[in-house]
């Protein structure tokens, strides 16, 4: 009887070692939501720096006419009087 009783004991140990380290909310499962959220943060450190240079470029289109005629000259290929305007391909 005693003999039972520790098996089940010790299977029952065992069990909840084997869920602790690979079941659906163990250390493994741990890892990855902890990969998956680094992974997140590096995105979202990316997207900051994105918006701090897409807000500098708008002030800049706000307040500054010499670079709104930059960017309209250079993305809309517009062009001044007695301009000559040469557009190469980009290979």
């Amino acid at each position: 009887m005693r003999r039972l009783i520790s098996i089940v004991l010790v299977l029952g140990i065992g069990y909840f070692v084997w869920l602790t380290w690979f079941g659906c909310r163990g250390k493994r499962a741990l890892n990855l939501v902890e990969a998956e959220i680094r992974q997140i943060e590096n995105h979202n450190q990316k997207l900051m720096v994105e918006n701090q240079r897409y807000s500098l470029k708008i002030r800049r289109l706000q307040s500054d006419a010499r670079y709104q005629e930059l960017i309209v000259r250079r993305e809309l290929h517009l062009i001044r009087d007695n301009e000559i305007l040469f557009l190469f391909p980009e290979n």
